[in-house]
């Protein structure tokens, strides 16, 4: 656990709380928001992360954004949606380039709400696909939508 990043978090000290998290490895800072998501159930994590981006706008951060309301902030209305944007962003801040941030797409073709439609999720298929031809996600992804 990073010593106080989740109190300066909680009390919105949120500048305490940058410096902090420029001093450690991302993946390091990915873990730790979303596991005192999970346990505080707060949104407060997500208005962190969006001062983060207001700061310095990052693939990264939109990434971690995404997991953030897909996974412990899931249950809020409009948390999907939400995502929907980051992934977008996410996409279009790397060129559409990065396997991670159109698969993260991709996984909107699974949900209920399907925000992501069939045709679409096609395409994202195949440009995952050129960028990592035994990406099995894509493959399978694909070999289900094509049998719809």
């Amino acid at each position: 656990m990073i010593k106080n990043l989740d109190s300066l978090i909680l009390s919105n000290n949120f500048e305490d709380a940058k410096r902090l998290v420029e001093s450690i490895d991302f993946k390091t800072f990915s873990e730790e928001i979303l596991y005192n998501a999970y346990n505080n159930c707060s949104i407060i994590y997500y208005s962190f992360l969006n001062y983060l981006l207001i700061e310095n706008e990052t693939s990264k951060i939109h990434d971690l954004a995404f997991s953030l309301l897909v996974n412990p902030l899931s249950h809020l209305e409009g948390a999907y949606n939400s995502a929907l944007y980051h992934a977008l962003r996410s996409v279009e801040l790397t060129n559409r380039k990065d396997v991670g941030s159109l698969e993260n797409l991709l996984f909107l073709n699974t949900i209920p709400d399907k925000l992501i439609s069939d045709e679409e999720a096609i395409k994202i298929c195949k440009e995952i696909l050129k960028l990592d031809n035994k990406n099995e996600l894509a493959k399978e992804s694909l070999s289900e939508l094509l049998q719809n």
